[in-house]
């Protein structure tokens, strides 16, 4: 079988030597310089040549082909070197050193020495690594019996199933913290919407808790108060006063603090008095104060022993 030579340059150190067409097709026209070990497309390199290749019998082509490639080898174009100022003549009667016969002329397919360029991929086996990555994960016989069971009768795809148990828990729980969050700010929910405070008292019932009502001292005055001592009974002082709720919604009803003092205003006396106290008896502490509303109350205090000149009376929620 007859071969087609064609004389190629290598792009690198621009030796020029012959190739077969069987090593240009052997790796797409990739070949190796046998002079600088600098693998280029022969094809990109192709010389033109003006005899026409001729056949040469089978049994001389090894023969032929080293004395060709021995001859080429010779024949290096070799470039004056350029100096920025002056140009060096190369002189023609130089003999140049004899080149190793014959020169090496390699298929791209073996490894290079160095590490091969990252501008040259092989694409023949890039697709490979990405196969032998992609395993197919094994699907157990129990899997297979859960993926086919009750969820399959449902008519629910597999996905869905799975996630369906926790959407349920999920919502249980979103309902337990909005519940929670409603008992523990019932009582300005129901000053901010007074229509469920029913509701709201019936939750603290179910829970076992009590509906407290507001309480905002500073919504709720003393209009007058009287401190005197009974004439009958000298032992005893009269406590008047008049208590005003001046918030918009009801509230429990306070405590109050009455101090004693003397000539020097310094406390000889103190007491806290709770509704159940200084509340007539038709009223109860359990009751609101209602909105906007005035409380006269009335009532006597054992001061016996006690010189006491004046008093001071203050309101407020323990």
């Amino acid at each position: 079988m007859s071969k087609l030579n064609v004389k190629t340059c290598c792009p690198s150190c621009q030796t020029v030597f012959r190739v077969t067409s069987e090593q240009i097709r052997a790796r797409a026209g990739k070949v190796r310089c046998g002079q600088c070990r600098t693998v280029f497309n022969a094809i990109d390199g192709l010389l033109d040549d003006d005899a026409p290749p001729t056949p040469i019998a089978s049994d001389q082509a090894a023969v032929a082909t080293a004395a060709e490639l021995a001859t080429d080898a010779a024949a290096v174009t070799i470039r004056p070197w350029q100096a920025p100022t002056h140009r060096l003549a190369v002189d023609a009667d130089l003999a140049l050193p004899p080149v190793p016969d014959p020169v090496d002329v390699q298929p791209a397919d073996r490894r290079p020495e160095s590490a091969p360029d990252a501008s040259e991929p092989d694409l023949a086996n890039a697709e490979e690594p990405l196969a032998a990555s992609l395993a197919r994960p094994r699907e157990t016989l129990a899997y297979g019996r859960w993926l086919g069971g009750v969820m399959g009768r449902l008519g629910l795809p597999a996905d869905r199933a799975m996630t369906k148990p926790y959407a349920t828990v999920a919502l249980l729980l979103a309902v337990m913290l909005a519940c929670q969050w409603v008992f523990h700010f019932r009582v300005a929910i129901a000053l901010a919407l007074p229509g469920l405070r029913p509701a709201l008292a019936a939750l603290s019932d179910a829970l076992g808790a009590d509906m407290p009502l507001p309480r905002h001292s500073e919504w709720v005055s003393i209009e007058t108060s009287e401190l005197q001592t009974d004439p009958g009974r000298n032992k005893l002082l009269a406590l008047q006063a008049t208590l005003r709720n001046r918030a918009a919604y009801a509230q429990a009803y306070p405590a109050l603090e009455l101090t004693l003092t003397d000539t020097h205003d310094k406390v000889v006396a103190r007491r806290v008095l709770q509704p159940d106290e200084y509340l007539p008896p038709s009223g109860s502490p359990d009751e609101s104060f209602a909105a906007n509303a005035d409380l006269e109350l009335r009532l006597w205090l054992e001061a016996s022993g006690i010189n006491a000149a004046g008093y001071r009376l203050y309101v407020f929620y323990p």
